[in-house]
């Protein structure tokens, strides 16, 4: 009976998220140099849990995560379009004992954009860095929100640097 339990503990079985993402490019607030802040995105992730561990205070998670977003602006009387494709590890941490309540999020990772012109913003490489901070709340179905920021950007590896900034309300589904 022990190792039934055990076997069947939600800490063991192996997990699967799919996201829904809709958001917007921000301006130079935070990081990037240029506004992106009139272009729309959506987006889909898949998510595959890696590991977790937890204390008596503390739950965390590894995910595997990788995402297609796309992004459309008007910029100068022309249509844009932005697709980007982006594979990272992402760390969530709950402050409690198990995976429900509110939880913070990080990733870094890789990301290729395929136009390095967007808006006034002009890449030195399609080839990019991604990051994100998230921040969100597990409800007792196991469905979750977030609020997430995302930038890319080659992190200095070429000149210009100017970054590449968007928010996304996201969904997420588990199964």
């Amino acid at each position: 009976m022990l190792i039934y339990g055990l076997l069947n503990s939600p800490l063991l079985l192996a997990e699967s998220e799919f996201v829904v993402s809709a958001g917007k490019g921000l301006n130079n607030t935070l990081m990037q140099r240029r506004s992106i802040s009139a272009a729309k995105m959506g987006g889909l992730n898949y998510s595959y849990l890696l590991t977790s561990s937890a204390s008596n205070s503390n739950f965390w998670q590894w995910w595997g995560q990788g995402s297609y977003s796309h992004m459309y602006l008007e910029h100068r009387d022309q249509k844009q379009r932005q697709n980007i494709i982006e594979i990272k590890p992402v760390l969530r941490w709950y402050p409690r004992h198990e995976p429900s309540g509110g939880f913070g999020e990080a990733g870094v990772g890789a990301a290729y954009l395929s136009r390095r012109e967007f808006g006034d913003i002009r890449l030195s490489t399609n080839l990019n860095f991604a990051l994100h901070f998230a921040l969100g709340y597990r409800f007792s179905s196991g469905h979750t929100l977030s609020l997430r920021y995302s930038h890319f950007s080659n992190a200095n590896t070429n000149i210009p640097n100017p970054g590449f900034d968007f928010a996304s309300l996201n969904g997420h589904f588990y199964f």
